[in-house]
Protein backbone atom coordinates (compact mmCIF):
# COMPACT_ATOMS: atom_id res chain seq x y z
CA UNK A 1 0.00 0.00 0.00
CA UNK A 2 2.86 2.41 0.93
CA UNK A 3 4.67 1.36 -2.78
CA UNK A 4 1.43 2.15 -4.64
CA UNK A 5 0.96 5.87 -2.15
CA UNK A 6 3.98 6.58 -3.83
CA UNK A 7 4.09 5.99 -6.59
CA UNK A 8 0.67 7.91 -7.19
CA UNK A 9 2.29 11.07 -5.31
CA UNK A 10 5.13 10.27 -8.05
CA UNK A 11 3.16 10.50 -10.91
CA UNK A 12 0.82 13.81 -9.10
CA UNK A 13 4.07 15.58 -8.67
CA UNK A 14 5.74 15.11 -12.34
CA UNK A 15 1.88 16.30 -13.40
CA UNK A 16 2.35 19.07 -11.74
CA UNK A 17 5.42 19.88 -12.87
CA UNK A 18 4.05 19.76 -16.50
CA UNK A 19 0.71 21.27 -16.15
CA UNK A 20 2.20 24.07 -13.91
CA UNK A 21 4.78 24.56 -16.81
CA UNK A 22 2.57 23.81 -19.84
CA UNK A 23 -1.03 24.07 -19.08
CA UNK A 24 -3.60 20.96 -19.71
CA UNK A 25 -3.95 21.20 -22.98
CA UNK A 26 -0.32 21.02 -24.24
CA UNK A 27 0.84 18.20 -21.80
CA UNK A 28 0.29 14.31 -22.24
CA UNK A 29 0.14 11.25 -20.26
CA UNK A 30 3.47 10.30 -22.40
CA UNK A 31 5.46 13.03 -21.29
CA UNK A 32 4.43 12.30 -17.83
CA UNK A 33 4.83 9.12 -18.17
CA UNK A 34 8.59 9.51 -19.48
CA UNK A 35 9.50 12.15 -16.74
CA UNK A 36 9.42 9.56 -14.32
CA UNK A 37 10.32 6.62 -16.45
CA UNK A 38 7.02 4.50 -15.85
CA UNK A 39 4.85 2.97 -18.64
CA UNK A 40 2.15 4.55 -19.79
CA UNK A 41 -0.57 1.84 -18.91
CA UNK A 42 0.80 2.15 -15.26
CA UNK A 43 -0.06 5.77 -15.30
CA UNK A 44 -3.19 4.51 -16.50
CA UNK A 45 -3.64 2.23 -13.53
CA UNK A 46 -3.80 4.93 -11.00
CA UNK A 47 -5.54 7.48 -14.04
CA UNK A 48 -8.01 6.37 -16.39
CA UNK A 49 -7.33 9.67 -18.27
CA UNK A 50 -5.65 13.38 -18.05
CA UNK A 51 -8.57 15.21 -16.11
CA UNK A 52 -8.47 12.76 -13.60
CA UNK A 53 -4.94 13.08 -13.09
CA UNK A 54 -5.43 16.89 -12.93
CA UNK A 55 -8.13 16.94 -10.49
CA UNK A 56 -5.86 14.81 -8.21
CA UNK A 57 -2.95 17.70 -8.95
CA UNK A 58 -5.19 20.24 -8.45
CA UNK A 59 -6.65 18.60 -5.01
CA UNK A 60 -3.07 18.23 -4.24
CA UNK A 61 -1.87 21.57 -4.47
CA UNK A 62 -4.95 23.24 -3.03
CA UNK A 63 -4.18 21.03 -0.17
CA UNK A 64 -0.60 22.77 0.02
CA UNK A 65 -1.89 25.85 -0.55
CA UNK A 66 -4.38 25.74 2.35
CA UNK A 67 -2.04 24.54 4.81
CA UNK A 68 0.71 27.35 3.80
CA UNK A 69 -2.45 30.30 4.12
CA UNK A 70 -3.36 29.52 7.05
CA UNK A 71 0.17 28.91 9.11
CA UNK A 72 1.03 32.14 7.72
CA UNK A 73 -1.97 34.16 8.42
CA UNK A 74 -2.14 32.49 12.19
CA UNK A 75 1.97 33.79 12.45
CA UNK A 76 0.65 37.63 11.87
CA UNK A 77 -0.01 40.03 15.26
CA UNK A 78 -2.79 41.98 13.86
CA UNK A 79 -6.05 41.50 11.92
CA UNK A 80 -5.00 44.21 9.51
CA UNK A 81 -1.45 42.18 8.43
CA UNK A 82 -3.29 38.76 8.97
CA UNK A 83 -5.70 39.65 5.79
CA UNK A 84 -3.03 41.59 4.03
CA UNK A 85 -0.78 38.21 4.13
CA UNK A 86 -3.71 36.29 2.85
CA UNK A 87 -3.99 38.40 -0.25
CA UNK A 88 -0.26 38.54 -0.74
CA UNK A 89 0.31 35.01 -0.80
CA UNK A 90 -3.01 34.12 -2.71
CA UNK A 91 -1.84 35.93 -5.08
CA UNK A 92 1.64 34.74 -5.34
CA UNK A 93 -0.02 31.11 -5.72
CA UNK A 94 -2.16 32.57 -8.43
CA UNK A 95 0.78 33.62 -10.10
CA UNK A 96 2.90 30.65 -10.03
CA UNK A 97 0.47 28.09 -10.81
CA UNK A 98 -1.06 30.01 -13.59
CA UNK A 99 -0.95 28.01 -16.10
CA UNK A 100 -2.15 24.95 -14.54
CA UNK A 101 -5.13 26.76 -13.79
CA UNK A 102 -5.41 27.37 -17.60
CA UNK A 103 -8.11 24.85 -17.94
CA UNK A 104 -10.73 27.04 -16.10
CA UNK A 105 -10.28 30.32 -18.38
CA UNK A 106 -12.78 29.41 -20.65
CA UNK A 107 -15.08 26.75 -19.00
CA UNK A 108 -17.72 28.23 -16.96
CA UNK A 109 -18.91 26.54 -13.40
CA UNK A 110 -21.60 24.55 -15.42
CA UNK A 111 -18.54 23.02 -17.78
CA UNK A 112 -16.32 22.16 -15.45
CA UNK A 113 -16.12 18.28 -13.73
CA UNK A 114 -18.67 18.02 -10.86
CA UNK A 115 -15.21 16.84 -9.03
CA UNK A 116 -12.87 19.50 -9.84
CA UNK A 117 -16.03 22.35 -9.08
CA UNK A 118 -16.27 20.77 -5.60
CA UNK A 119 -12.82 21.57 -5.38
CA UNK A 120 -12.67 24.70 -6.13
CA UNK A 121 -15.73 25.42 -3.79
CA UNK A 122 -13.95 24.03 -0.76
CA UNK A 123 -11.02 25.84 -1.47
CA UNK A 124 -13.37 29.31 -1.48
CA UNK A 125 -14.75 27.89 1.88
CA UNK A 126 -11.91 27.18 3.68
CA UNK A 127 -10.78 31.01 2.90
CA UNK A 128 -13.94 32.53 3.89
CA UNK A 129 -12.88 30.68 7.35
CA UNK A 130 -9.56 32.08 7.15
CA UNK A 131 -11.04 35.77 7.15
CA UNK A 132 -13.46 34.66 9.67
CA UNK A 133 -11.19 33.05 11.51
CA UNK A 134 -8.93 36.62 11.45
CA UNK A 135 -11.99 38.60 11.89
CA UNK A 136 -12.53 37.00 14.97
CA UNK A 137 -9.45 37.58 16.14
CA UNK A 138 -9.50 40.77 15.71
CA UNK A 139 -12.82 41.67 17.76
CA UNK A 140 -11.04 39.39 20.73
CA UNK A 141 -8.07 42.01 20.84
CA UNK A 142 -10.26 44.87 20.18
CA UNK A 143 -8.71 45.02 16.94
CA UNK A 144 -11.99 45.60 15.35
CA UNK A 145 -15.81 46.13 16.40
CA UNK A 146 -18.28 43.96 14.10
CA UNK A 147 -21.58 43.18 14.96
CA UNK A 148 -21.61 39.65 12.56
CA UNK A 149 -18.20 38.62 11.41
CA UNK A 150 -19.64 36.22 9.16
CA UNK A 151 -22.25 38.82 7.17
CA UNK A 152 -18.87 40.95 7.26
CA UNK A 153 -16.46 38.61 5.59
CA UNK A 154 -19.11 37.64 3.11
CA UNK A 155 -19.53 41.41 1.58
CA UNK A 156 -15.84 41.50 2.04
CA UNK A 157 -14.93 38.63 -0.16
CA UNK A 158 -17.97 39.75 -2.27
CA UNK A 159 -16.48 43.27 -2.75
CA UNK A 160 -12.72 41.47 -3.54
CA UNK A 161 -14.72 39.44 -5.92
CA UNK A 162 -16.25 42.58 -7.88
CA UNK A 163 -12.54 44.05 -8.08
CA UNK A 164 -11.58 40.70 -10.00
CA UNK A 165 -14.35 41.19 -12.83
CA UNK A 166 -14.08 44.95 -12.77
CA UNK A 167 -10.94 44.64 -14.18
CA UNK A 168 -11.25 42.01 -16.36
CA UNK A 169 -14.80 43.43 -18.08
CA UNK A 170 -13.19 46.29 -18.91
CA UNK A 171 -11.07 44.15 -21.59
CA UNK A 172 -13.69 41.33 -21.94
CA UNK A 173 -11.57 38.23 -20.87
CA UNK A 174 -12.26 35.61 -18.60
CA UNK A 175 -9.01 35.18 -17.29
CA UNK A 176 -6.41 37.96 -16.25
CA UNK A 177 -3.16 38.69 -17.46
CA UNK A 178 0.01 38.92 -15.29
CA UNK A 179 -0.10 42.51 -15.34
CA UNK A 180 -4.08 42.46 -14.76
CA UNK A 181 -3.02 40.51 -11.58
CA UNK A 182 -0.95 43.42 -10.59
CA UNK A 183 -3.72 45.55 -11.10
CA UNK A 184 -6.08 43.61 -9.03
CA UNK A 185 -3.87 42.91 -6.32
CA UNK A 186 -2.70 46.52 -6.10
CA UNK A 187 -6.38 47.10 -5.59
CA UNK A 188 -7.50 44.44 -3.37
CA UNK A 189 -5.01 45.82 -0.69
CA UNK A 190 -6.08 49.07 -0.60
CA UNK A 191 -9.64 48.06 0.04
CA UNK A 192 -8.56 45.65 2.29
CA UNK A 193 -6.65 48.50 4.03
CA UNK A 194 -9.71 51.11 3.39
CA UNK A 195 -12.08 48.01 4.68
CA UNK A 196 -10.62 47.24 7.66
CA UNK A 197 -9.75 50.67 8.76
CA UNK A 198 -13.92 51.17 8.94
CA UNK A 199 -14.10 48.46 11.14
CA UNK A 200 -11.53 49.45 13.80
CA UNK A 201 -13.36 50.98 17.48
CA UNK A 202 -13.79 54.42 17.33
Amino acid sequence: MENHDKKKLLIISAALKRFAHYGLAKTTMTEIAKDISFSKALLYYYFPDKLSLYVSVIENVMHTISKDLLKSVEKTATCTEGILTLLQKRQGYIQKYYNLIEFTKMAGPAELPADLLEKFNRAKDFEMKIIVGVFERGVSSSELKIDDIQVTAEIFVEALTGIHFNILNKERKIFPTKDQFKQIFFKEKKFAEIFLSGLKPN
